[in-house]
């Protein structure tokens, strides 16, 4: 017998005896959490204040830097968005250096370098990292305020809030807020157009000299540097830094209800519901509640195997996902929130399922596969986070400024892994108390409002309050809704459009046609070139100034997109999709059997027809004129439903046709604006274009 079968003999042999002697009566112990420890970084702090710490790590020749100033909250009252406002106008040069060598300098360097209004960040090879760190320091402590920059950022941020003030998870996240923390809290305010159009530069200026001061900064290096040049290089740009006086705000505290009660927010474009329960608490990480606390968090709602998952998309498919998350806050009150996105229908039986599963954890016990589920998951994503060293620095600077234990993080998982299921369902009970909490709903009332009304729990009807979009009270929503007239039917509305911008006879006569569009994004300019024919045949190119980087092309059997140079074949039910939308007039290829009426609806305070297309496109044709306004389209990205809302406005003729010369697209919380710039019509178009 050769050496390797004879120690293979004996393995398996060992193997069995160990196995005869297992008693499977008894529940294995778990074994003890890993033993962890993090490090500590080299530490320095300088007269003025300013605390340096330093992570070395000499495998890659890059280091990163960041300054954070450990302010207390802000509240910024009637000039709320001033602290956004400081944050890009920081790192446009300096006194010292124009803006544009400044940044053509970061550039030639291959360096990154970030401001927000109480932080700075930068991160370069390490030869470069002396005169990146001098830059940052320079364009932090000598700022240059230029009135011309100011007044380009200020109109960037209304241009931001105007595009915003039709979009649903924006409307949702700032009442949400609101309502949470109240309209004299930091996390309570919202810009607005007002607001920022009440900050002058000198608020800028005036902001500036109460959030930057040594004696709470701390200056973080990570990288291939050593730790004397480290504090050499700080003292250098940062050791003559003076001290000043912190500003500190006077805000409220906030509160839950005294009863689960649910707040409406009226959104009449909405095609889904935004819900979310939410909960306030004081507690933060020095709190022992805050480890079983993070463990029923996670447990809740933490991920695709947590329980609001498994239950409103595995098991009722009322969503693509709902989560919860608990996030901690040693400033002010923490708050818990549960949340989804859901189907108009479904919006009410949504509610009762969170609502059901947060009271769950407080009613019953967490299972033992559940609990050692997430053990696992802890443990596995601590020791992965040791991979990187920024994280080393994050951990100490969080135990400085939110005065943790030294050995917090060390402890973590024997924290985590003392936690037990009685644990769980007492901070459940008193931080996720299903008798105070506050169900926000941001939708479309027709829709939605009247089963959100009726809705009990704990053996009480819940109260509904109705908000605007603003978080400002309001009266009950009254849903305007016309009836339908008698003989108007989805065909009927069809065929009106179609006479309404040229006739059955002058669409037909339309063999191909070209589009050129053009919009601003982020101050460039897109362009969109767009031909198609009446065979199906498709041809969009996306260009960025002046160069493509994407294109669309489809014929009647195939189609791809390619981005940056690289193709996708379109396939199965998004090659349909195209096909679909390929066609010049889809009106006139319609199947009435296909479409739905579903009535009369408002829309921007305009009545339209709403004909359902297919399970996933809705489109609005207006009663006054019959011309199309809006297309709403659903589907799904990343494992969550999008919906890409179209309007059309300003219709004008070519060549005796009414075409939109205004569209605009939303996507998520994007929103573009085109403006069609040429439209031509039976131009010769060669087959080898598709191809």
């Amino acid at each position: 017998m050769s050496t390797f079968k004879l120690l293979l003999s004996i393995t398996l042999l060992s193997n069995l005896v160990t196995l005869a002697q297992v008693d499977r009566s008894l529940q294995p112990k778990p074994a003890p959490a890993p033993e962890i420890n993090f490090g500590v970084p080299k530490e320095y702090q300088f007269e003025n204040g300013v605390t340096l710490m330093v992570v070395e790590n000499h495998k890659l020749p890059r280091v990163s830097v960041s300054l954070r100033v450990d302010n207390p909250l802000y509240l910024a009252k009637d000039k709320t968005g001033v602290q956004s406002l400081l944050g890009v106008m920081l790192g446009k040069g300096s006194i010292n250096i124009l803006k544009d060598d400044f940044e053509e300098e970061i550039d030639f360097m291959g360096a990154s370098l970030n401001f927000s209004s109480s932080s700075a960040s930068a991160g370069s090879l390490s030869r470069y990292f002396p005169r990146v760190f001098e830059m940052m320091a320079d364009a932090l402590l000598k700022p240059n305020f230029l009135l011309e920059e100011f007044e380009k950022e200020k109109k960037k941020i209304l241009e931001g809030i105007k595009a915003s003030e039709k979009d649903v998870k924006t409307v949702a996240r700032r009442v949400e807020n609101l309502l949470s923390y109240g309209k004299n809290h930091p996390y309570g305010e919202y810009a607005s157009k007002a607001s920022i159009n009440k900050i002058k530069i000198s608020d800028i200026e005036e902001l500036y000299l109460k959030r930057f001061y040594p004696q709470n900064a701390y200056v973080i290096i990570v990288g291939d540097i050593d730790f004397k040049i480290a504090k050499k290089l700080t003292q250098r740009y940062f050791g003559k830094w003076k001290k000043g006086k912190i500003t500190k705000s006077i805000f409220e505290t906030p509160k839950n209800l005294d009863q689960t009660a649910i707040s409406f927010v009226e959104m009449p474009n909405a095609v889904q519901s935004e819900i979310s329960v939410l909960s306030i608490a004081e507690i933060d990480k020095n709190n022992p509640d805050y480890y079983p606390l993070l463990i029923a968090n996670q447990i809740l709602g933490g991920g695709a195997e947590a329980r609001l998952f498994l239950n409103l998309r595995e098991d009722k498919g009322y969503t693509y996902g709902s989560y919860s998350r608990y996030s901690f806050d040693h400033k002010t009150n923490s708050r818990f929130r549960a949340y989804a996105s859901v189907r108009n229908a479904v919006t009410d039986s949504s509610v009762v399922e969170l609502l059901y599963e947060i009271r769950k954890m407080s009613n019953e016990l967490v299972s033992n596969d559940e609990l050692s589920l997430v053990k696992k998951k802890y443990a596995g994503s601590l020791i992965r986070s040791m991979e990187q060293p920024s994280n080393i620095a994050n951990f100490a600077y969080n135990i400085k400024t939110q005065k943790l234990s030294e050995n917090f993080y060390n402890d973590l998982l024997k924290n985590i892994e003392k936690v037990n299921k009685e644990d769980i369902s007492r901070v459940s009970k008193k931080y996720l108390n299903p008798n105070n909490l506050s169900v926000i709903v941001t939708g479309k009332g027709s829709d939605v409002l009247k089963k959100l009304e009726d809705i009990e729990f704990e053996g009480r009807k819940l109260s509904v309050s109705y908000f605007d979009k603003y978080g400002n009270v309001s009266d009950r929503p009254v849903f305007y809704k016309p009836k339908t007239p008698e003989g108007i039917s989805a065909q009927s509305v069809i065929n009106n459009y179609i006479k309404a911008v040229g006739g059955k006879e002058r669409l037909e006569g339309v063999k191909t046609k070209i589009t050129l569009l053009d919009a601003i994004m982020e101050g460039m300019t897109i362009q969109i070139l767009n031909k198609q024919t009446n065979k199906n045949q498709l041809l969009t190119e996306v260009s960025m100034m002046g160069n493509i980087v994407q294109k669309t092309v489809l014929n009647q059997t195939k189609g791809y997109n390619e981005t940056r140079g690289k193709k996708t074949e379109m396939k199965g039910k998004e090659l349909k999709e195209f096909i679909k939308d390929a066609i010049i007039f889809p009106e006139l290829k319609v199947d009435p059997y296909q479409i739905k009426l579903t009535g009369i609806v408002s829309l921007n305070g305009e009545d339209a027809y709403e004909i359902i297309w297919s399970n996933n496109k809705k489109v609005y044709y207006a009663t006054s004129d019959y011309h199309k306004i809006q297309e709403v389209q659903s589907s799904e990205m990343q494992g969550k439903l999008i919906n890409i809302i179209k309007e059309y406005s300003d219709y004008q003729s070519v060549e005796g046709i009414l075409f939109p010369q205004k569209i605009t697209q939303n996507m998520g919380s994007q929103k573009i604006n085109f403006k069609v710039t040429s439209i031509s019509l039976n131009e010769k178009l060669s087959d080898d274009e598709f191809e």
